[in-house]
């Protein structure tokens, strides 16, 4: 038996020096070595295949001068210890000889039974598919359709995106207590949001937009087209929709400008109003001495005042009694006036009464508002018989006063 196998191996060995190819159930061998199985298709139940050297891993451990690329099947690993060239023999397998040790062929070393560096770019085709990181209840996922692409990180308590630079970051967060967060952390001097072209930046709520800024600065709340620096639109008629929440009318007064609206809504200020005084000048008396009133000539009685730079609104009232003391020629019931003076020109603002007898009593009164330039003026009233009535014209008569007040009063 023995040779006819040697006799055999010859005949292979021969055919391959001469042909330079061997094959195996095949006569037109396709490389060095073409294996063809017996039984390629049918319901055969022989076994068809290379059988490779079995060998456990104390023996591959212990070979010696053993070519590269020498394969075996280890088919125990209850021999030996993985050290060595058996430094990579853990499992029962197929290795192969690299030179150094024994390689595990097709390895399971992936990302979940080993750490691993990148040689190179890689991009992964998800077809269509999510891929998610899951721990436990938390998870994160690269979420992506033919149009849409997104980025989530979900936890049972806190879902956390946090991007990191040196001791500084960025915390996006949404929490079981349903607040939404943006923080900037660490030694960071700014915190900036915003756009890199024209593009006007909005801040919205409720589906909303509420606050917009445009790419010129200028700032809009309730108005996406703010016109300057900042506009207000309250969208209530006659509020403006700013308050001063610490300044209200209970604040102290301090100097400086008051603030008020043109009529555009502009705020602009304004002069602070001066505190008001009230100045007056006045005569009154009940001693006066008595005087001659007639149709000729008029009785003065007069008072000077003083109106400071702007001219002002001049407030005047004046009121006399008198006491008629003798009958005049003619003995006539005359109309007798007090007529209200201005620098020596006489007003429009007079009183009459008639005159009714000896020892009657007669009230003149004028009260008014006249505007007087700055300046020094001269303010008088003048008595004087407008209609004899029957008394002789030039006759006097005589008046003595009851009582008389003049007073004239401006505000500044």
């Amino acid at each position: 038996m023995k040779r006819i196998q040697l006799s055999i191996l010859l005949t292979i060995t021969a055919y391959s020096m001469i042909f330079a190819q061997m094959g195996i159930n095949t006569s037109t061998p396709l490389s060095t070595l073409d294996i063809n199985a017996k039984n390629s298709t049918g319901t055969s139940a022989s076994a068809d295949g290379i059988l490779i050297p079995r060998v456990d891993r104390q023996r591959a451990q212990n070979m010696s001068g053993t070519p590269v690329s020498t394969m075996v099947y280890i088919n125990s690993i209850a021999t030996g210890s993985p050290t060595g060239t058996a430094v990579n023999i853990d499992t029962i397998g197929y290795y192969y000889y690299n030179g150094t040790s024994w390689i595990k062929l097709n390895p399971s070393v992936n990302i979940y039974t080993s750490d691993g560096t990148l040689s190179n770019f890689r991009s992964i085709t998800t077809n269509g598919n999510s891929l998610n990181f899951v721990n436990g209840t938390s998870n994160v996922g690269i979420n992506m359709s033919e149009t849409n692409g997104g980025f989530s990180a979900n936890g049972s308590t806190r879902g956390t995106l946090t991007l990191s630079a040196g001791t500084n970051s960025i915390d996006t967060y949404v929490d079981n207590a349903n607040a939404a967060q943006m923080n900037a952390s660490g030694t960071t001097s700014k915190f900036s949001i915003g756009t890199t072209n024209t593009t006007p930046l909005g801040l919205k709520t409720n589906g909303t937009e509420k606050l917009t800024m445009l790419s010129n600065g200028n700032v809009g709340i309730g108005t996406t087209a703010p016109n300057t620096a900042l506009e207000l639109a309250s969208g209530t008629p006659n509020s403006s929709g700013l308050r001063f929440t610490n300044l209200t009318s209970a604040s102290p007064i301090t100097a400086g400008q008051a603030l008020g609206v043109d009529g555009a809504g502009n705020i602009v200020t304004v002069a602070n109003p001066s505190p008001t005084n009230v100045n007056t000048s006045s005569v009154n008396g009940t001693t006066e001495a008595s005087f001659n009133v007639n149709d000729l000539v008029a009785a003065v009685t007069s008072q000077s005042i003083n109106i400071p730079a702007g001219g002002k609104a001049l407030f005047i009232n004046f009121m006399l009694g008198v006491d008629y003391i003798n009958n005049p020629s003619g003995s006539g019931t005359a109309y007798y006036e007090a007529r209200l003076y201005i620098d020596g020109a006489a007003t429009d603002c007079y009183m009459r009464t008639q005159e009714i007898g000896i020892s009657a009593n007669a009230f003149f009164s004028i009260s008014t508002i006249k505007f007087l330039a700055a300046g020094n003026h001269t303010i008088d009233v003048r008595m004087q018989r407008t209609f004899n009535n029957g008394t002789a014209s030039g006759a006097n008569m005589l008046c003595t006063p009851i009582s008389m007040s003049f007073n004239a009063s401006y505000l500044n």
